[in-house]
């Protein structure tokens, strides 16, 4: 504990030789010095540790004494204040270093958004990058609530947000809106009409008359679900009851064929590349960017830009700093036969697209599919033909209300 207490207030190591050392070390104890660890080297000099605010007691002692004392070494917290405080440089520099640090350390360098499946997070962080929320704004002038609150004003996808500061990172939490099931509109008269030529497979009425059957072959247009129906009256009697009208709801399924195509002419462009190509850079700090190519011209007629960005990368986090690579390639253009073979592996995605768009509308399936290709007036076609199984009702509304409709009203 004596040791802790000497090296906080600090120490030092004296050397004193003289003809009578030992009056020195009587001088010390008569003026209350505290002194501890004494050597003695030789008859005539010795060494001992006093605190370093008795130091000038000490040279006063040693001239009485007719001793010569030299402060040989220095320790402790005090002492270490004393050299740094002639080291005004390097005090300097470390007070520039503690403020910058401090300042530094309240703006963002890291926004993260938690939370979110459907609503994608370049959409969220392009809405909070709008009202301030990005790297490089300064955190503790935000308001975390009211940004958060005009964010979900933006984003009605979003029922939940709150955005959380944590020295230079910014955690948004999110909460996707559940969407709200459509109701049915009732009050408007309404039939339900095949939207594509089929085979009915499975037909149910919810509301409205059936006008067809499974195994039915239906045009598109034609109605399957009536929501126009004759009230009966009475068996054997003459009254005319008139019209039910309601709207009409229900689902089809059918088998379908569904014919595709997509063609190309048989001549394009070709693109060839001259092997000139010119490279430009960029620095991304912060918010902004430097560019290093403000001056230079781009003499190309035709290029393709080719953009790469390699962002610094801390302990696996994102940094706001990074470098664009930008390359320019130059290209000509000619006229040039097409490949056929090549036409067509490139068209048959787009009708695979095609379908499936198709399919997930209706909820359907494709049962079974087959290619055709043919060259006519200098182009190609790409046919593609598909039987499937899909829901095929619409829901077509009718002009007037829903209700009873009395004998002699117009339909």
């Amino acid at each position: 504990m004596k040791r802790l207490v000497n090296l906080l207030r600090g120490y030092g190591e004296w050397r004193v030789t003289g003809c009578f050392p030992e009056r020195m070390l009587n001088l010390c104890a008569q003026n209350r010095v505290q002194f501890w660890r004494l050597q003695w080297e030789d008859e005539l000099t010795f060494t001992f540790r006093t605190t370093l605010r008795d130091r000038k007691k000490v040279e006063k002692l040693a001239e009485k004494a007719m001793c010569e004392a030299k402060l040989i070494h220095r320790k402790g917290v005090s002492a270490a204040a004393s050299g740094l405080a002639k080291r005004w440089g390097f005090l300097l520099g470390s007070a520039l270093c503690v403020a910058a640090v401090s300042v530094l350390s309240g703006f963002l360098l890291v926004v993260e958004v938690e939370g979110n499946e459907q609503v994608p997070t370049a959409v969220i962080l392009s809405e909070l990058q709008r009202l301030g929320v990005r790297p490089g704004a300064y955190g503790p002038a935000l308001e975390e609530k009211e940004l958060a609150n005009e964010a979900l004003m933006a984003l009605p996808q979003l029922s939940y947000m709150t955005i959380n500061i944590y020295g230079t990172r910014a955690e948004v939490q999110v909460r996707e809106a559940v969407k709200e099931p459509e109701l049915l509109d009732e009050d408007t008269p309404a039939d339900v009409v095949a939207g594509a030529d089929g085979i009915i497979l499975d037909l149910r009425a919810d509301s409205g008359r059936a006008v067809r059957r499974e195994g039915d072959i239906v045009a598109a247009g034609e109605v399957l679900i009536a929501g126009r129906m004759k009230l009966n009256g009475p068996e054997y009697g003459a009254s005319d009851l008139g019209y039910l009208v309601v709207h009409a709801a229900g689902s089809v399924r059918a088998r379908t064929w569904r014919t595709l195509e997509e063609s190309v002419p048989l001549t394009g462009l070709k693109k060839e590349y001259t092997g000139a190509e010119q490279t430009l850079y960029s620095l991304q700090i912060l918010w902004g960017e430097v560019n290093f190519f403000k001056n230079s011209s781009i003499s190309y007629a035709r290029y393709d830009k080719i953009t790469n960005t390699r962002m610094l990368t801390v302990f696996g986090r994102e940094m706001p700093l990074g470098l664009t690579t930008t390359t320019l390639r130059e290209y000509t253009v000619t006229e040039a036969p097409l490949d056929v073979e090549a036409a067509e592996q490139r068209l048959r995605p787009v009708l695979e697209r095609r379908l499936s768009e198709l399919m997930d509308a209706n909820e359907g399936s494709v049962l079974r599919r087959d290619t055709v290709m043919r060259m006519e007036r200098d182009r190609l076609t790409v046919t593609l033909l598909a039987e499937c199984e899909e829901e095929i009702g619409r829901t077509v509304e009718l002009p007037g209300e829903t209700g009873r409709e009395l004998p002699g009203a117009a339909p």
